[in-house]
């Protein structure tokens, strides 16, 4: 038998929703403040456009109890944002750059975890949750202020410097996030093909990328949103620095909540204990690849 919830545990989960929006309007209003017109809200559109579109799809999500077209509007909230902004604002070269590496990215990133789930049937990660209407709402808005807080260094690059051009840290940015972006691609890959030749999920990879990393998939995820920031550098002062918060964000979140620690625990529980598993752990670094780290 289940042990009864504890009263302020269950406190805790009604209070996430709000607090959740609460910290995008005043991180949206806080890049928004330094915004020059007629751009000044847009930060706060964003977030209201992206909040509306994962807070409609949750209705039908929970009435069917499926998470099944999670992932589906999370890359729609990414592309429509980018299409919207990009309609709005009339950015220079550079900022269609950016808005072209987001539809990129989202439009990859839907591909493969829209096809994942439809391989597997289901995401684990919501068994506990799907049924329970207030967590799912949950997961849903974490989904929105994620794509908030993703494309808010690409909000303020269009915003405050819609025809600012080319500068050395853009290019940096740039090169930072083609790196990330290709070694998620790839190693996503690898484990696709490994799971492929490994169907009964007996074994765990640990080649290729995977042998420098144990989720080398997360360390593109954080690269390539740390190289959008850096492309919104040049317009950047005051309190629109608070786009340092993207790849804050992304890391704790991937290392500490839905990406890392998930996964760590559930390989710990099918493999821990095995000479080779254990020997793999002590020798490849958790995400990023550290020089004396492997054999």
């Amino acid at each position: 038998m289940s042990q009864p919830e504890d009263s302020s545990s269950r406190w805790s989960v009604w209070i996430t929703t709000p607090v959740l929006v609460i910290v995008g309007i005043v991180i949206a209003m806080a890049g928004g403040s330094a915004t020059r017109p007629p751009y000044a809200g847009l930060s706060v559109l964003v977030l209201g456009w992206v909040v509306l579109i994962n807070g409609l799809a949750w209705i039908p999500a929970y009435l069917k109890r499926t998470e099944r077209f999670y992932d589906l509007v999370g890359s729609v909230s990414f592309i429509s944002s980018a299409a919207w902004l990009g309609w709005w604002v009339q950015p220079d070269v550079a900022g269609w750059i950016m808005l072209a590496a987001v539809s990129l990215w989202s439009s990859r990133m839907a591909w493969f975890l829209v096809g994942r789930i439809h391989r597997q049937g289901k995401d684990g990660r919501f068994d506990a949750i799907k049924t329970d209407v207030i967590r799912f709402l949950n997961a849903w808005m974490m989904q929105a202020i994620w794509a908030f807080l993703c494309l808010l260094p690409v909000t303020v690059r269009l915003t405050d410097g819609p025809h600012a051009g080319f500068s050395p840290l853009f290019w940096a940015g740039l090169i930072i996030w083609a790196i990330g972006f290709a070694v998620e691609v790839v190693s996503d890959e690898q484990k696709r093909r490994f799971r492929k030749r490994h169907p009964d999920g007996s074994a765990f990879i640990q080649s290729g990328l995977w042998s420098i990393s144990r989720h080398p998939n997360y360390v593109g995820e954080i690269s390539l949103w740390t190289g959008m920031t850096v492309m919104a550098l040049p317009v950047v002062s005051g309190s629109l620095w608070v786009v340092l918060i993207t790849p804050l964000f992304v890391y704790s979140l991937l290392r500490f909540v839905s990406g890392v620690s998930l996964l760590e625990a559930r390989s710990d529980a099918k493999w821990g204990g095995q000479e080779e598993y254990e020997t793999y752990k002590s020798r490849t670094p958790i995400l990023f690849p550290m020089p004396g780290k492997r054999r």
